[in-house]
C-alpha cells in the first residue's frame, strides 16, 4: 500500500496509507446515517451541536468537566462535525489563507450536511499534506493552527496527531452507530 506514495517523502508515506485507509472507512461506515441518529444523545447532557441565534450550528458542550480521565460522551453530530470543523481549519492553516477559525465553521443540524462537511475537511487536510517535502516535514509550526502545540513542533508532528484524532473520533462514531442501532432495534 505504501508503495502508491513513491512521490511522497518516505517518512510520510505511512501516515497518506494509514489516512486513506481510515477515511476511506470512516466515511463508508456513515452510510445510511439519519438525521435522527446523528443528534441522538447517548446520554442526557451529552456533548451536541446546536443552532446559535444567528442561525449558525455550534458545539454545545454542557454539564461535564471534563479532565485527562472524564471524556464526556457525545452525538455522533459533534463528533464527525469536530473532526470536519478541525481538518478543514487546519487545512486552512497549513496550506490556505491562514485565516479560518474554528468559530468560522457551521455545525451542521443534518447527516447529510454533517458528513459533507467531513469530507470537505479530510479531503483539505490530505490534500495539503500532498505538497509537502522533507523541509516542510522537518519545520516547526509549518502547520500554523493557532491552538494546541502547532507552533512548537514540527509538521510531522503535528501529522501524527491529526491521524490519531481521525482513529480515535472515527472508533467512537462506529461505537455511537453500533450502540444507536443496539438500543433502537425494532
Amino acid at each position: 500500500m505504501i508503495a502508491d506514495f513513491a512521490w511522497a517523502p518516505p517518512r510520510l508515506a505511512p501516515f497518506l496509507a494509514q489516512w486513506d485507509y481510515m477515511a476511506a472507512q470512516l466515511l463508508g461506515r456513515l452510510a445510511g446515517l439519519t438525521d435522527t441518529e446523528y443528534l441522538w444523545e447517548p446520554t442526557p447532557g451529552a456533548w451536541t451541536v446546536a443552532r446559535l441565534p444567528d442561525g449558525r450550528g455550534a458545539p454545545e458542550e454542557r454539564g461535564w468537566a471534563v479532565d485527562a480521565v472524564v471524556t464526556p460522551p457525545r452525538t455522533l453530530a459533534w463528533s464527525i462535525c469536530h473532526l470536519g470543523s478541525g481538518t478543514l481549519v487546519r487545512a486552512d492553516h497549513l496550506t490556505g489563507g491562514h485565516t479560518l477559525q474554528d468559530e468560522d465553521v457551521d455545525w451542521p443540524m443534518t447527516a447529510e450536511d454533517g458528513i459533507e462537511l467531513l469530507r470537505r475537511g479530510l479531503d483539505a487536510w490530505r490534500g495539503g499534506l500532498a505538497g509537502m517535502t522533507d523541509v516542510d516535514l522537518d519545520t516547526i509550526g509549518r502547520s500554523a493552527y493557532p491552538h494546541g502545540l502547532d507552533p512548537t513542533l514540527p509538521l510531522l508532528d503535528i501529522v501524527w496527531w491529526v491521524n490519531k484524532e481521525l482513529i480515535e473520533h472515527a472508533a467512537e462514531i462506529w461505537y455511537a452507530r453500533d450502540l444507536y442501532a443496539a438500543t433502537h432495534q425494532g
